[in-house]
C-alpha cells in the first residue's frame, strides 16, 4: 500500500531519526544509482521482479548497513531478470572493493577465501572465486 519512496524512507526515519528530507534524499540517490529514479512514485506490485529486487538491496543500503551479505539475490527470478540484479550486486560488490579492508568469499556454506580487497578481486586464489569474479566483474 506503500510506493517505493515511501517505503524506502520509512525504517530510516523511525529508526535512525532521520528526518523526511534526509531519507528521501538518501533514497532518491540510491534509486538513481540502480537505475529506478524513476520508479520512486511507483508501486511494488508495477515492478518486475527484477527491479523489485534492486529496491530491496538499496532500501537495505538505506539504512547504512556495516555488513551487507548477499546469498544468490537471483536465485528465485526468472532468467530475464537475472542481469538488472547482478548488475546491482555487481555495483556493491564494487563499492567493498573501494571501501572495505577484509574480504570473505563464501560458498556452498564454506569460507573459501579472505584476504585484502586487492588480494580477493586481483590476486585470487581459489578456482571458484576466480570462476565467480569473471562473470560477476
Amino acid at each position: 500500500h506503500m510506493t517505493i519512496l515511501e517505503n524506502m524512507v520509512l525504517a530510516p526515519m523511525k529508526v535512525r531519526g532521520m528526518s523526511r528530507e534526509e531519507a528521501e534524499k538518501k533514497a532518491r540517490a540510491l534509486l538513481d544509482r540502480v537505475g529506478l529514479a524513476d520508479r520512486a512514485d511507483a508501486y511494488p506490485i508495477q515492478l518486475s521482479g527484477g527491479q523489485q529486487q534492486r529496491v530491496a538491496i538499496v532500501r537495505a543500503l538505506a539504512m547504512e548497513p556495516e555488513v551487507m551479505l548477499f546469498d544468490e539475490p537471483t536465485s528465485a527470478l526468472d532468467p530475464e531478470m537475472v542481469g538488472e540484479v547482478l548488475d546491482c550486486v555487481t555495483h556493491e560488490m564494487g563499492f567493498a572493493r573501494e571501501v572495505g579492508n577484509r574480504v570473505l568469499f563464501m560458498a556452498d556454506g564454506k569460507l573459501l577465501e579472505e584476504g585484502t580487497p586487492e588480494q580477493i578481486f586481483e590476486h585470487p586464489q581459489n578456482l571458484r572465486l576466480q570462476d565467480f569474479l569473471s562473470k560477476v566483474l
